[in-house]
């Protein structure tokens, strides 16, 4: 007990420690969170910022845009007059605010500087802190590209933020006066923290994992220690702005309820050692007892003792034995005679008194233990015969009864060895007949010929079942004249009479068989007598072997042959098969057709004089050519005709090869003459076609049903920017190569399907990013159906997509607010809606208005209610995560798109804060004004719903809102 006493307090103090690593990593999590926002919202201003300096072709400067009550104040805390700078594409300074220092270097060489300068896309850039070189301070620097009208680099903007601001005077994480808060750049080498009330800034405090044992995962040490004071610490990373948020919290806090817990364990455990004692003195008075109880059943055995010395069998009586339960865990020999003793394997004396588990078999299943506890609990006997087979022994087999007594059982058996192996090897070897008999593929049955069962089928096996169609049941115990139809081809008394007159076995010849359903099969069988004792004959063996398929194969072997001559003379192409030495055997009518030769003629070595006097000579360069490569060899040559008219043919000559040897020579040949004249007139017709297809602006391209290029015009060649020669021939995805094809290829399979189609297609290859208008349109074939190609046309419209790219960019954007309008929120919240469903993940959208805007814009004018509109929007920017979407509709209304949430509850609750921080008066220069907001919240994570209804969702509920009183929110199920 005071074993697990003080191994319980070394968990508990263990779960301590860890309880209180988890605490501080949960503050650790609490400060990254705050620092991870203050620094969202630089990011947001210096976005801002970018947005108003673009919009105004480069003219906004920093007085303006941070003046109070001006664009900072709608991201960023007007008291944190945070350090800012305005740079220009050289890397010179043009304006500065809050005590902005640059460094001693030129800017324009600086890393961060070129990486903005050389990079196109408009993310922000975090350096690691760094040391302000004129005030010795650590800063975290903030930098965003800024473009010009073309989207040229024109420079960039630049914020500085001093971590002091986030550890000092910081309320946010809950802890006790000596607690710790750092701030850690690990690259950078550099820390900044509060140790109580105490600041600490330097390069001299790192921390590193604790290796000590017991130390968990997420748990630090300080290099150096800052004070006396104990503490556990751990941290949470902050990844995009390389810092660590470290927090310890004192281990005297922490550990306060352990020591309390362990106060307490040990008085429990004094409590329970004197109890303890107690109990044992009054145990051993009950054994007094015991002790006499042992006597009075040692006289009872003695009685029961004499019965079972007089019994043939193994006789043991047994008592259970249970635990403090009341479960039977095993039974204690009572008493056992001399036989019982040696089928044990032991003497009388030393297994009385033994427990039965250790001396019982146990290859049994279930176990004797499990049956004598099944007997002793229902109270009936039990009677059976058991194998007992233990490992490289001989398998034993005993006759077992169990009879249940008062809390035992009787047991007695016999061995029935002898007896039980026979049996098993005569029902073995029948097992072993029956089973090869049904499981050789060949048909076998056996009838019987006695005179008083003459014809009686007595074996009928699986295959026989099989190939006849007659099932085992209704055959076996039949005779032959009753299981079958008088036709049925295994029925034939003059078989059986000729193999009783004359006993030998007798190869009977192939004979048809119809199955009762109607299908034809062919038997080769064999009969053989089978003998008694005596030498006469007491059964016929059958062995039967279907040989239909063999009939089959002979049958379609002639067919074969058939069809083969047909097809050779209704070919189109002239047929030569010819022997090693080239002299012809065959040749078809086409060939007749073609060479004007009768196929007399042609036997031998005729055929040769179908070919032009000067064609001739190459047959044999064919023939060697055909005995070293198996390739077939092709060539277009000249046939002279009996009449003198000449025909031009396109001969192929292969080597019939049967394995490594060849044994003759097959040709084919064609008549290509009005081909030939085709192609001369397609080359004509090609060469018009090109000087026509140059001289268009555009890329023309044909491309044929197989994906290949057929033909392109210069336009195209110079977009290839290779010989154009080489192109034709060559895939799309070989041209263009994998990663562009992914892209074209869904549209090459419409075109393909007979679609016209017109798409955009983007190219960056040179550098820079182009637009090209590609159209696709079927060839048709000659069916008027089938596609065997289409065309291709491209045209740059590179300039005409940037400039409606720049349009669409200012009338996206709120001028007053800077935040989204209708139409940049339309579009955004379809884009936000597609990806949801795409995505499976959450998303809602507020629909929300200013309670009593209209009264102060009635009262105050409407540049105070621009003012109250511009204060608004920033406050609503600052409640928001930095993922949300705000957009102004018209007037005092605005939507939000907060995409990718675990739950609606997160929704909800950020619904709830921003009418809590819209309760807070208004400062509008000389004037103070109250206002409220009223949100309407709807929910989408995949369907059909459109962005319209969705919107429509969200402002039913905003009407709720409003009829509830206003200042409050309301959100869809």
């Amino acid at each position: 007990m005071w074993i697990t006493l003080f191994h319980q307090m070394g968990v508990e103090r263990a779960a301590a420690h860890h309880d209180a690593v988890l605490s501080s990593q949960a503050l650790a999590r609490v400060l990254s969170e705050h620092v991870s926002h203050i620094l969202r919202q630089s990011d947001h201003a210096t976005q801002l910022f970018k947005l108003k300096f673009e919009e105004t072709d480069g003219a906004l400067r920093l007085p303006e845009f941070s003046q109070r009550n001006g664009l900072l104040d709608s991201v960023l805390p007007a008291k944190l007059n945070l350090p800012m700078a305005l740079i220009d594409r050289h890397g010179m300074l043009l304006d500065s605010a809050n005590g902005f220092s640059a460094d001693p270097g030129p800017i324009a060489g600086s890393s961060w500087f070129l990486a903005l300068a050389g990079g196109a896309g408009d993310a922000s850039r975090f350096a690691t802190p760094v040391v302000e070189p004129r005030s010795g301070k650590w800063l975290i620097q903030i930098a965003r590209r800024l473009n010009d009208g073309s989207g040229a680099f024109t420079g960039a903007i630049v914020i500085m933020i001093d971590p002091l601001y986030f550890v000092d005077d910081y309320d946010r994480v809950s802890v006790d006066d000596e607690a710790a808060l750092f701030l850690w750049a690990h690259e950078a080498q550099l820390t900044i923290g509060r140790v109580g009330e105490r600041l600490f800034v330097g390069e001299r405090l790192g921390f590193r994992a604790r290796k000590e044992p017991g130390a968990f995962a997420d748990e630090l040490e300080p290099s150096a220690p800052p004070d006396r004071i104990a503490r556990i610490y751990s941290y949470s990373d902050m990844d995009r702005y390389a810092l660590v948020a470290v927090v310890g919290i004192t281990e005297r806090a922490a550990m306060e309820k352990f020591e309390r817990h362990r106060i307490r364990y040990l008085w429990m455990a004094l409590a329970a050692t004197l109890a303890i004692a107690a109990v044992t003195m009054l145990l051993m008075r009950q054994s007094a007892r015991l002790r006499a109880s042992m006597r009075a059943a040692r006289d009872a055995q003695a009685t029961s003792r004499a019965a079972a010395e007089g019994s043939l069998d193994g006789v043991m009586f047994l008592k259970a034995r249970r635990d403090a339960d009341g479960r039977i865990t095993d039974f204690v020999v009572a008493d056992i005679n001399d036989k019982g003793a040696a089928m044990l394997g032991h003497t009388r004396a030393a297994v009385t008194g033994q427990g039965i588990l250790p001396l019982l078999p146990r290859e049994v299943d279930p176990p004797f233990l499990e049956r004598y506890a099944r007997v002793l609990l229902e109270s009936h006997p039990l009677e059976e015969e058991v194998e007992l087979r233990a490992p490289g022994e001989r398998a034993v087999w005993i006759r077992h009864q169990i009879v249940p007594i008062p809390d035992g059982v009787a047991v007695s058996w016999r061995d029935i060895s002898a007896r039980k192996l026979a049996e098993l090897e005569i029902s073995g070897n029948r097992g072993f007949l029956q089973s090869l008999i049904e499981h050789l593929p060949l048909l076998i049955y056996v009838k019987s010929v006695r005179p008083a069962s003459f014809g009686t089928m007595v074996v009928w096996n699986k295959a026989a079942e099989a190939a006849t169609g007659y099932a085992a049941e209704d055959v076996i115990g039949k005779t032959d004249c009753l299981a079958f139809a008088p036709d049925f081809a295994l029925f034939s008394p003059e078989e059986d009479r000729a193999m009783m007159a004359s006993p030998a076995a007798l190869d009977l010849p192939e004979k048809p068989l119809r199955r009762p359903d109607g299908e034809l099969r062919y038997l080769h069988t064999v009969s053989v007598p089978l003998f008694d004792n005596d030498g006469a004959i007491e059964y016929i063996l059958c062995i039967a072997e279907d040989v239909t398929r063999r009939h089959e194969q002979e049958q379609n072997l002639r067919n074969s042959e058939a069809q083969l001559t047909a097809i050779t003379n209704a070919s189109p192409l002239g047929l030569v098969r010819a022997d090693l030495r080239g002299n012809c055997t065959y040749v078809n009518r086409m060939f007749e057709t073609i060479s004007g030769l009768t196929r007399e003629q042609a036997l031998g070595g005729g055929w040769k004089d179908a070919l032009h006097p000067e064609e001739r000579d190459s047959l044999n360069a064919i023939f060697q050519h055909q005995r070293r490569n198996p390739e077939p060899f092709k060539k277009v040559v000249r046939c002279l005709r009996p009449d003198g008219s000449l025909v031009w043919a396109s001969v192929k000559v292969a080597a019939v090869r049967i394995g490594e040897r060849i044994e003759g020579f097959v040709g084919t040949i064609d008549d290509i003459t009005t081909l030939r004249e085709a192609e001369l007139a397609l080359r004509e017709s090609e060469a018009r076609l090109r000087t026509i297809a140059d001289t268009l602006p555009a890329m023309v391209a044909y491309i044929d049903a197989n994906q290949v290029y057929r033909f392109h015009n210069l336009a195209y060649h110079r977009e290839f920017g290779r010989d154009g020669a080489a192109v034709p021939g060559m895939t799309v995805r070989q041209t263009v190569g994998e990663q562009r094809f992914a892209t074209l290829e869904p549209y090459i399979l419409r075109a393909l399907k007979g679609e016209t189609l017109v798409f955009e297609e983007h190219d960056g290859a040179e550098g820079a990013e182009r637009a090209l208008e590609v159209t696709y349109i079927p060839q048709l074939g000659e069916d008027g159906v089938t596609v065997v190609g289409f065309h291709v046309m491209r045209q740059d419209i590179t300039s005409q997509k940037r400039e409606k790219k720049r349009l669409l960019k200012l009338a996206q954007v709120d001028a007053l607010t800077g935040l989204a309008n209708r139409a940049g929120f339309l579009h955004k919240l379809s884009v936000a809606m597609r990806e949801s469903a795409d995505d499976g993940h959450l998303m809602a959208l507020m629909y929300m208005d200013v309670d009593h805007f209209k009264p102060v814009n009635d009262t105050y004018g409407h540049h105070v209610g621009d003012a109250l509109l511009k204060a608004f929007s920033a406050r609503l920017t600052q409640t928001l995560r930095a993922s949300d979407t705000v957009a102004r509709l018209g007037g005092d209304e605005f939507t939000i798109i907060m995409e990718k949430l675990a739950r609606p509850e997160d929704a909800q609750a950020i619904a709830a804060k921003i009418v809590s921080a819209m309760q807070a008066p208004f400062e509008l220069g000389t004037v103070t004004v109250s206002v409220s907001a009223s949100i309407g919240l709807a929910y989408f994570s995949g369907g059909t719903l459109e962005p319209d209804a969705l919107l429509q969702q969200a402002d039913m509920q905003l009407y709720q809102a409003k009829q509830a009183g206003r200042n409050t929110w309301r959100a869809a199920a």
